[in-house]
């Protein structure tokens, strides 16, 4: 496995969300919210379908949990190919920049209640596209050269 690959998985192994409470804090990852008081763990599919009343009762800053979890496993599968030297890695690259950008909406929504929430996600994915697929995002941008100034 490429140290690029590596990378990508272990951005499911980091808290996407920091959620800091007075006496607590929540850890939300892709897979699902981790609770350190008491200590519990809530996967995504429960959080949506069983504590819920289901996708359509939740905020849209609440839906862009999912939706960057989708994007990412997009992104993983993408990356995967890249065994089988099938892979497109501006695919990669613009899967992994739209998830951040979900979970930038979900950290946006979640900021303004008042209490310390970090977007560890985010961060951890745009520094992964930047590290490993500047050259490739490069390639898909038409040169600034190539059109006249005035």
């Amino acid at each position: 496995m490429s140290g690029r690959l590596a990378a990508l998985c272990s951005l499911s192994l980091m808290p996407w969300i920091v959620i800091v409470y007075p006496g607590e804090v929540d850890l939300v990852f892709g897979w699902g919210l981790l609770n350190t008081n008491p200590f519990h763990i809530v996967h995504l599919y429960d959080y949506l379908f069983v504590h819920t009343l289901g996708p359509a009762a939740l905020p849209d800053h609440l839906l862009a949990w999912p939706v960057s979890f989708s994007l990412y496993l997009a992104a993983l599968a993408s990356g995967f190919l890249s065994l089988a030297d099938r892979e497109d890695r501006r695919l990669t690259a613009g899967l992994v920049l739209v998830a951040a950008l979900a979970n930038l909406r979900m950290w946006w929504g979640l900021s303004h209640t008042g209490l310390t929430v970090v977007p560890l996600g985010a961060i951890g994915m745009v520094v992964y596209t930047w590290w490993f697929h500047t050259a490739d995002i490069r390639r898909t941008l038409p040169a600034w050269d190539d059109h006249p100034r005035d």
